[in-house]
C-alpha cells in the first residue's frame, strides 16, 4: 500500500517505459519500493523513441538491482485485447495493481491542411485512446488497492503550436480525461492526476522538434525561465508524490521550469 512517500509492496504499470521519460518514472517508482511492469511498444512506427530491446533489458536489470521485480510486456496500448492481456498478466504475476502510469505517447509534425487522416488517427490512438483503454482495464484492480492513475500530459496541454494540431489536441484531451476520471473514481479512493513535462531531452525534441543541438540549447535559453531543461527524474519524483499523496486528485502539474508561467 502507498504510504507517505513510499510504495513498499506496490505494483505499478508504466506504459512507454522504454522511452526516456517512461524509464525515469519506472526507476523512481522502483526506488520508492514498487515492482514495475514495463510496457513496450510492439510497433516501432507507433513510437518516437528508440526501440532497441537492449534498453528494456538495461532497465529491468537496473530495477532488479534495487531489489524490486520488473516485468517487460509487449503491448499495443491502442488495442483493447492487448491492454486487457497486459493487466491480466500483471495480476497473475504480482497479484495486485496499485499504480497505472499512462506515459506512452507519440508526436508527429504536419500542418492541418497537409495532414493525412491516418496520422491524426495514429496520434489520437496512442496518446488518448491508449490512456482510455489502459485506465478502463486497470480501474477494477485500482479500486481494490485504493490506487492511482497518473497520465502524461504536456505543456502542449495548455496551448497550441503550428504543425502540432494533432499532438496539442491529444494533450488537451489528456487533461479532460484526467479531471473527469478523478471525479468518477473519487468515491473509490482512487486518485487521478497528470504530469505535464516541459522540455526534456527525448527523441521528440532531439529528433523531431529541435534536431540541431544548438537549436535545442537556444530553445532552452529562450523559453525556460530557469534556463535548464527538465529531466526524466523530475517526472519520476512527481509520479511518486502523486501516487503517495492521497489528497491530491484531478490535478495537472506542470514541470517546465516556468515556461507556462511566463506565457502571455
Amino acid at each position: 500500500m502507498a504510504t507517505e512517500s513510499r510504495l513498499e509492496g506496490c505494483v505499478s504499470i508504466v506504459t512507454g517505459a522504454r522511452g526516456v521519460i517512461g524509464s525515469g518514472i519506472a526507476r523512481e517508482l522502483a526506488a520508492a519500493g514498487s515492482d514495475v511492469v514495463i510496457q513496450t511498444e510492439h510497433d516501432a512506427n507507433r513510437s518516437t523513441e528508440v526501440t532497441d530491446p537492449k534498453r528494456t533489458r538495461a532497465l529491468v536489470d537496473e530495477i532488479e538491482g534495487m531489489g524490486r521485480d520488473a516485468m517487460p510486456v509487449n503491448c499495443d496500448v491502442a488495442s483493447a485485447d492487448q491492454v486487457t492481456a497486459m493487466v491480466e498478466e500483471t495480476l497473475e504475476t504480482f497479484g495486485r495493481l496499485d499504480v497505472l502510469v499512462n506515459n506512452a505517447g507519440i508526436v508527429r509534425v504536419s500542418r492541418v491542411e497537409e495532414m493525412p487522416e491516418a496520422e491524426w488517427d495514429l496520434v489520437m490512438d496512442v496518446n488518448v485512446k491508449g490512456m482510455f483503454l489502459c485506465s478502463r482495464a486497470a480501474i477494477p484492480h485500482l479500486r481494490e488497492s485504493a490506487g492511482s492513475i497518473i497520465n502524461n500530459g504536456s505543456i502542449a496541454s495548455f496551448g497550441g503550436a503550428a504543425g502540432l494540431a494533432h499532438y496539442c489536441s491529444s494533450k488537451h484531451a489528456v487533461i479532460g480525461l484526467t479531471k473527469a476520471l478523478a471525479l468518477e473514481l473519487a468515491e473509490d479512493d482512487v486518485t487521478v492526476n497528470a504530469i505535464c513535462p516541459g522540455i526534456v531531452d527525448t527523441p521528440m525534441w532531439s529528433e523531431v522538434l529541435a534536431p540541431d543541438p544548438e537549436q535545442y540549447e537556444a530553445t532552452i535559453r529562450q523559453k525556460i525561465p530557469l534556463r535548464r531543461d527538465q529531466t526524466p527524474e523530475d517526472m519520476g519524483r512527481l509520479a511518486v508524490f502523486l501516487a503517495t499523496n492521497r489528497n491530491v486528485t484531478g490535478e495537472a502539474v506542470k514541470v517546465d521550469g516556468g515556461i507556462t508561467s511566463s506565457a502571455t
